[in-house]
């Protein structure tokens, strides 16, 4: 999924950023929290957000405005955050207008990916998606995929694994609906780090984080295969089966 922000971000037109909480605008009052407070700090922007909020009386407005001036008039902005999946019904409500980019992946890579890093040491609480065993992270890739085994007509769905192919072809695909168009140029970029609060999301302690390495060098085209993590544990099975529910053979 951030492979894909980051080529989103190649667009002219598009900004989306990494992880900043929508979502808890207005959660408590006139106050953002959290991350989300932090992003507007760093920017400066807390106050205004706040005498924004008590004029529009709609936490979500005047956080659009407030972003809205961040990014410039015509841009077209959003956030990447896996989160979302679960909480579509509250995202549209708060942003009726907004499209919402549902990236699938072959969840027998997802769960190897939520357990590769389990033993890092750079992993803390923040890190929701690392799990310790096959069942844990089964049962976060179900509840991720709720959306799309529900057949929710508003999603654009992009396959990652046919962005991975051909990123310009898939992409249009998915979002050409909105007169937007891509280009392939980005393949053999390195990409910047999306904008996002500090670098929490790609950085600890000056280091990088190893799970955010591959996405800061070129996109790879043909990922390579690896290792099942336990590959004895029988839950593979629903693994497997729930792939080829969704189409992965």
């Amino acid at each position: 999924m951030t492979m894909v922000t980051q080529f989103l971000n190649h667009h002219a037109d598009i900004v989306v950023f990494d992880e900043i909480d929508l979502l808890s605008a207005g959660r408590y009052g006139d106050s953002a929290i959290g991350t989300l407070r932090a992003f507007l700090l760093e920017r400066g922007l807390d106050e205004s957000f706040r005498r924004d909020v008590r004029n529009a009386a709609d936490p979500a407005l005047a956080l659009r405005r407030v972003i809205g001036g961040i990014v410039g008039p015509g841009v077209i902005w959003g956030e990447k955050n896996p989160r979302y999946a679960t909480r579509l019904p509250e995202l549209r409500r708060s942003y009726p207008e907004a499209a919402v980019l549902f990236v699938v992946r072959d969840p027998r890579d997802v769960v190897n990916s939520c357990l590769s890093h389990r033993e890092s040491p750079y992993r803390t609480p923040l890190d929701f998606w690392i799990k310790d065993t096959v069942a844990e992270a089964l049962t976060l890739v179900q509840s991720s995929l709720e959306p799309l085994q529900a057949g929710d007509p508003e999603l654009a769905v992009l396959r990652y694994e046919a962005f991975a192919a051909a990123p310009k072809t898939a992409l249009d695909a998915a979002l050409g609906h909105w007169g937007l168009t891509f280009s392939d140029d980005a393949v053999a970029l390195a990409h910047p780090v999306p904008e996002s609060v500090g670098d929490h999301q790609f950085f600890r302690g000056g280091a990088a984080l190893p799970w955010k390495v591959g996405n800061m060098s070129p996109l790879r085209q043909s990922p390579s295969a690896r290792d099942r993590v336990d590959a004895g544990d029988p839950v593979w099975k629903e693994v497997d089966a729930l792939a080829r529910r969704i189409g992965y053979h």
